[in-house]
C-alpha cells in the first residue's frame, strides 16, 4: 500500500498547517550541483508516493544520500538507489555544536529573500519605538492566526514591528486567496486585514496590481519552506516558530 501520509508535517503544533490540495510549483532555492540520478530519484518517489511534489533534489552531506525537497511538506533523505528513505532532521555535529544543514541553507535563501521585500506589498502594524522586525506568513483561515493577531498591540509594545505576507494554505486558487487579495486592495489593508481576522469581515475592495503580490508571496513562502502559519522570520531568516506569545516572542527575539 502506498504511504503517502509518512510524509507527515514536522512544524510547529503552533501553526495550521498547509493545505495540499492546491499547491504552486516552487522554484529551486539553491547553487547546488545537480544530481546526477535526479531523474531516477524523482521517478521512484513519485511511483512510491501517491500525490506528492518534489520540488528539487539536491546532494546532501552524507555519501550515498541525497536531500529532496517535497513540495508542501518537508525535506526528507534517499538513498542513491532510492531504496531508503529518512523522515526527519539531519543533524550534523561540529566542533561540539549540532548544526541542521537544511535550515542554515533556509537562512540564507530567507535572508536574500527578505532584503528584497517590498515593504509597500507587505501589511505592517508598526512599533513606535522599534527594537525589532519580523516578518510573518498568515492565512486569514488559520485560528492560531488569529490568536497572534489578538496580540498585535502587545508585540508593537514590546518594540516589535510586524510584516505580514500572504500564505493561503491552499494554494493561489483557494478561496481564502482570493479574500487576501481584496484585503491587500483595501484602502486600508490593516483594517481590513484585522476585520477579516477578529471579524470575519472580508473587504470588497477592486481588484487590480495591488492585488498581485498574495501569489507572489505564497511562492516566496514555498522557497523559505513554510509548511504552516503563521510562520515567523527574522529579518536575517530565522525561523522563531509558529503561534508565540509576545513574552515567549520576545525571549526568541533578545
Amino acid at each position: 500500500m502506498k504511504k503517502w501520509f509518512v510524509f507527515a508535517l514536522m512544524g510547529l503544533v503552533t501553526a495550521c498547517g498547509a493545505e495540499t490540495g492546491e499547491t504552486a510549483t516552487a522554484a529551486a532555492v539553491n547553487n547546488a550541483e545537480p544530481v546526477a540520478n535526479e531523474g531516477k530519484i524523482r521517478e521512484v518517489m513519485e511511483e512510491a508516493f501517491d500525490g506528492i511534489k518534489i520540488s528539487a533534489v539536491r546532494p546532501s552531506p552524507i555519501a550515498g544520500v541525497v536531500e529532496v525537497e517535497v513540495q508542501g511538506r518537508d525535506t526528507v533523505y534517499v538513498s542513491n538507489d532510492g531504496g531508503y528513505v529518512l523522515v526527519g532532521n539531519l543533524l550534523q555535529i561540529k566542533d561540539g555544536e549540532v548544526i541542521d544543514p537544511a535550515e542554515q541553507r533556509l537562512e540564507q535563501v530567507r535572508m536574500e529573500g527578505i532584503s528584497k521585500l517590498d515593504l509597500s506589498q507587505m501589511i505592517t502594524y508598526p512599533a513606535e519605538d522599534q527594537k525589532h522586525e519580523i516578518y510573518v506568513f498568515t492565512d486569514i483561515t488559520c485560528g492560531y492566526c488569529r490568536k497572534l493577531h489578538r496580540h498585535i498591540e502587545e508585540y508593537n509594545e514590546e518594540g516589535v514591528t510586524v510584516h505580514y505576507l500572504a500564505f493561503p494554505r491552499g494554494g493561489p486558487a483557494a478561496k481564502s486567496a482570493e479574500a487576501m487579495r481584496h484585503i491587500w486592495c483595501a484602502e486600508d489593508p490593516a483594517k481590513a486585514l484585522t476585520d477579516a481576522k477578529l471579524n470575519d469581515q472580508i473587504s470588497e475592495a477592486e481588484l487590480g496590481d495591488c492585488a498581485k503580490p498574495v501569489d507572489a508571496q505564497y511562492g516566496l513562502g514555498l522557497k523559505f519552506g513554510v509548511r504552516g502559519t503563521p510562520a515567523i522570520y527574522t529579518t536575517d531568516g530565522k525561523q522563531l516558530g509558529g503561534y508565540v506569545s509576545p513574552d515567549q516572542l520576545m525571549d526568541r527575539l533578545d
